[in-house]
């Protein structure tokens, strides 16, 4: 596949684009990217504080489950990106552990907790007193929780309908995860990845993966390997093959304390020329 990126430059903050054959290949030429042609951006926030190298990213990888996926270079041995994968996928063993996390994706995507009302509610209902009504018409004024798995909701649609373009499985829980700065709220954190849209075309699953925010050099890896875990469980589930995976980044950035190990990528790259 030709390399194709497409920097915005330091002024204009903006997106990077990279086009891979492989996971391996686009950590690298994405790490090379942002050190190059990235926003310097500080962090300040209250409990943070640091330079990084910052912009919007767009990764594109044809053949996510070829080898290699982990690139020589990263902060991460296989065994442990096996073990986040399979936690990623299909939870941790110890449940009560896994309660501890502010979040965990799997809780997010298989476990996510959901009220039936919502299912039903109108789009604007801005009368209190309207909306009591409402509450009790459809619940008897309780909520009527339910655990959706929205993996294998996914699965089964696409196996009734391979063509459904509105398959989208989400993490956000708004009025937990925008309540940052709330007595309750003010350490906790929220889910970086948002949004997983796959779809099938030609026989094959592509994967659509949204993040917040995203450290490239010492978390992508990592990610991406589980991300393409969950790919290649779905395509097996529903019976197609493994098609590429697009990673997009609101905020994809490389650490101050981390630009002496990018560095070395820039100027001794492994896998791609200069």
């Amino acid at each position: 596949m030709d390399n194709a990126i497409f920097v915005s430059g330091e002024k204009n903050y903006g997106p990077i684009i990279i086009l891979a054959d492989n996971l391996a290949e686009a950590w690298e030429k994405a790490v090379i990217a942002i050190m190059k042609g990235g926003y310097s951006k500080w962090v300040d926030a209250p409990d943070f504080k640091t330079g990084s190298k910052e912009c919007q990213m767009f990764i594109h990888v044809k053949n996510p489950a070829a080898e290699p996926r982990l690139h020589p270079s990263a902060i991460l041995q296989r065994d442990m990106a096996e073990k986040y994968a399979k936690n990623f996928v299909f939870g941790m063993e110890d449940s009560e552990k896994e309660n501890t996390f502010d979040y965990t994706y799997f809780g997010r995507l298989r476990c996510y907790p959901d009220c039936e009302v919502r299912a039903d509610w109108p789009n604007v209902v801005k009368d209190d007193a309207k909306r009591e009504e409402l509450i009790n018409k459809l619940c008897d004024g309780k909520c009527n929780l339910r655990v959706i798995d929205q993996v294998q909701m996914a699965i089964d649609t696409f196996k009734k309908d391979p063509t459904r373009r509105s398959v989208v499985m989400h993490t956000w829980i708004p009025k937990r995860d925008l309540d940052k700065f709330s007595p309750k709220r003010e350490k906790s954190s929220s889910p970086c990845v948002t949004q997983i849209q796959p779809q099938i075309n030609d026989g094959k699953l592509h994967f659509v993966v949204i993040m917040k925010t995203n450290d490239l050099f010492s978390a992508w890896p990592e990610n991406a390997y589980a991300f393409t875990e969950l790919q290649k469980y779905m395509a097996k589930e529903i019976g197609v093959e493994v098609g590429s995976y697009t990673h997009f980044s609101v905020s994809m950035q490389i650490y101050q304390d981390i630009y002496e190990y990018a560095n070395e990528l820039v100027n001794n790259p492994v896998l791609t020329k200069k």
